[in-house]
């Protein structure tokens, strides 16, 4: 707090010397996390072999030619780690923040895009460069960089690189977030040669300056040989102008005054905020080497991975899995040679005799146990009974030799929170889910390190879409990456005429320079993982599902890892029901697949059932004909008794008599006999099946439905094996009839 203090105050009293500002800064941060970064590079030694011994135990045994063995088990426990973090891959998820972020950018290219600049740059190296010193040291790191596309070229990329030295890099300590997103300044040390350092800056002095605020660790750290230059980031106060749109967007018009006039013609809110700009410096020693430049984003492009952490007070103590395994390793190293040496002991057990036994072949015994000799001669002693010399008997191991070499890899453990099992040791469990239930106890002892690795990626995920407006901001064609590999071409900032507008009004295609977008991270299996586990899950369902499983097939098969796995997807995927085709193109924008060629036999059996359908038809219309004639006789033969009936009852009636009432009671019953016949042929007209014919396969009507029959061709032409329709057999005899 002293240091701070007085470089406050400095500043205060009007020191404008941002190189010395610079030295102080980098000395405060330094005294800050001095013990963290010793103790993390004493942790990557250890891993690599270093000081898994206590070097006064190591140098007395060498001394005394006993045995003084390493077996390094601590690495298995820190690969274990970063192995399983090297098998995941997050699912990129960006959702637009505002009413100018378009859904289809957010949902298809920005995470495509982000996908595309990690595959260019292979970010993975850089990410589990940083993962295994996160692991083993307690912190890693990365950067984001822009680039050109190539020397004659003026479009940019962005890539993500490795930083070497990830423990050397130094934070404001100010800073509390896990991301470090909301420091002020940061330093990313890098040691030279003399001569790189000389052949880059000819001008400037590889030599520390000796002034009273110079930082006490880059002069240390100038030598003969070696220089250390830093690179130094820092966020500098701004102002920044904005326009409120009146369609609720946002544009930045800071120094751009005709924007900014343009803003208020239309309406626009204006408001000054305060901001920040990110400028980068290259500094030595003893001078600003490069810089400052401006950064295009607005965060500090440098990421940090941070291993397990614990505040202590104002102090904080960050730790990776190396750290609590010394003492179990060393522990374990000494129980592995103890028992070697009492193992090599065996076979040089000394002989016991007396003098006389020896002394005539004394050569042939002093190399017993070094020589192979084919017999040994003595000197039979009376003194002993003439008996021959006797082997020691030898050292046996000692059973706490055991129990100490079982503690200590018990110990490794359960410090980790790693078993055997986990490791791929065999236990008790037999079935597959007891056994995954077994290994992710391991995975949830280690998990602080895989969720520091989630919240990492999606900081430098945000600075990517950050990025993005500046670097991508012209009309350009861009490779995208989906979640599967696959690459796809886009065309993006494209100006097109709008098709629903007046033929003057454009749109921007895939526009990426405008909106806010915010981004997750879901960390989980690779995707040759989760296909796997796709595979199995559909497998399972399809034998649930029996025979409807055949809208599966082409996904079941698309997940396979044999070749042509995608070529047979795609056949089985034209067997699909037509509705579940239709579906798939209309989600895709694809066009609908055209209909199948009909099968011929299905062709077959829906021209029987058309003809089955026109003969039925025909033969209703037959009856209804019957029924028409049988209605006009029986009407004939009611008005001929009707009037016989009249002529009768006329003739035997004298003038002015009554009418016979029998007449009157036939005349009714006529009349409702008539009536019931209309009723019955209207019933039977309304039984009749429809004309057009159910539709069948191949049919060229519109929808599946053939057209309409010609009703004077269906009158006079039959068709084969049928008869003509009985309406025009009556109306319209054959020819020579």
């Amino acid at each position: 707090m002293a240091e701070q203090t007085q470089s406050d105050a400095g500043t205060a009293a009007g020191d404008t010397d941002p190189h010395a500002e610079a030295l102080r800064r980098y000395e405060r941060g330094y005294e800050r996390e001095r013990e963290n970064i010793t103790r993390a590079y004493e942790d990557l030694a250890f891993r690599a072999g270093e000081g898994q011994w206590d070097e006064v135990a190591r140098r007395g045994r060498e001394d005394e030619g006993r045995p003084c063995l390493t077996v390094d088990k601590s690495s298995q426990f820190v690969r274990q780690v970063t192995g399983d973090m090297r098998q995941m891959r997050p699912a990129i998820k960006v959702t637009p923040v505002d009413d100018r972020g378009s859904a289809e950018v957010a949902a298809k290219i920005l995470p495509g895009l982000i996908r595309y600049i990690e595959q260019r740059s292979d970010a993975q190296a850089a990410y589990f460069c940083a993962v295994d010193s996160q692991v083993a040291a307690g912190v890693g790191h990365w950067r984001i960089t822009t680039e050109y596309a190539g020397t004659d070229t003026f479009l940019q990329e962005i890539g993500v690189a490795p930083i070497e030295d990830g423990v050397s890099v130094i934070w404001d300590p100010d800073a509390v977030q896990p991301t470090r997103e909301d420091a002020a300044w940061c330093f990313v040390p890098v040691d030279l040669s003399r001569t790189a350092f000389e052949a880059r800056w000819p001008d400037a002095s590889a030599d520390a300056v000796d002034r009273a605020d110079a930082s006490a660790v880059l002069t240390d750290l100038v030598g003969n040989d070696t220089v250390r230059v830093a690179e130094y980031w820092e966020k500098v106060p701004a102002k920044r102008r904005l326009a409120l749109m009146p369609d609720g967007g946002v544009d930045d018009v800071t120094d751009d005054a005709a924007a900014e006039a343009d803003a208020v013609a239309l309406g626009a809110r204006i408001e000054t905020r305060d901001d920040h700009k990110v400028m980068r410096s290259l500094i030595s020693a003893s001078e600003i080497l490069e810089g400052p430049d401006e950064w295009p984003g607005r965060h500090i492009p440098i990421v940090p991975l941070i291993g397990e952490e614990i505040r202590i007070g104002g102090r904080t103590v960050r730790r990776g899995v190396i750290r609590t395994l010394r003492d179990p390793q060393r522990l374990y190293n000494y129980s592995i040679s103890a028992q070697a040496e009492v193992i090599a002991l065996q076979p040089k057990a000394p002989f016991t005799g007396t003098r006389k036994n020896f002394e005539k072949f004394v050569d042939q015994w002093e190399t017993a146990n070094a020589k192979n000799w084919p017999y040994l001669e003595y000197e039979p002693d009376p003194a002993n009974g003439g008996q021959a010399p006797q082997r020691v008997q030898p050292a046996v191991s000692s059973q706490g030799i055991g129990e100490l070499l079982a503690t200590a890899t018990g110990d490794m453990s359960a410090v980790t929170g790693i078993y055997p099992a986990s490791l791929g040791a065999a236990s008790n469990e037999t079935s597959g889910r007891a056994i995954m239930a077994r290994q992710r106890e391991g995975d949830t002892g280690t998990y602080v390190y895989v969720d520091n690795f989630a919240r990492a990626l999606r900081h430098t995920g945000r600075i990517l879409l950050d990025l993005i407006p500046y670097v991508y901001d012209t009309a350009r064609t861009i490779r995208i990456v989906g979640d599967d590999g696959k690459v796809d071409l886009v065309r993006l900032n494209e100006v097109l005429i709008d098709p629903n507008g007046d033929g003057i009004a454009t749109h921007v295609l895939n526009d990426v320079t405008v909106g806010a977008y915010d981004l997750s991270i879901e960390m989980g299996p690779s995707f040759t993982t989760a296909r796997a586990e796709a595979r199995d899950g559909m497998q399972a369902l399809m034998q649930a599902l029996g025979p409807q499983a055949v809208i599966l097939a082409d996904l079941f098969a698309s997940q396979q890892d044999f070749p042509l796995a995608d070529k047979i997807a795609k056949r089985l995927r034209t067997m699909l029901p037509p509705p579940i085709q239709q579906a798939e193109a209309a989600e895709s924008g694809e066009q609908p697949p055209p209909p199948p060629p009909p099968d011929p036999a299905q062709q077959a059996a829906a021209q029987a059932e058309q003809q089955k359908a026109q003969l039925e038809q025909m033969k209703m219309q037959l009856e209804a004909a019957k029924l028409d004639v049988e209605r006009e006789k029986i009407a004939a033969e009611l008005e001929t008794a009707r009037m016989e009936a009249a002529s009768a009852a006329a003739q035997q009636a004298p003038a002015g008599a009554a009418s016979d009432p029998r007449v009157d009671q036939l005349a009714a019953a006529v009349d409702t006999i008539s009536a019931v016949i209309m009723q019955l042929v209207d019933a039977v007209q309304a039984m009749q099946p429809p004309a057009v014919p159910p539709p069948m396969p191949g049919d060229t009507g519109q929808g599946g439905v053939p057209p309409p029959m010609d009703p004077a061709t269906t009158a006079s032409e039959p068709p084969p094996g049928g008869f003509f329709a009985p309406g025009d057999v009556l109306a319209r005899p054959p020819e020579g009839m």
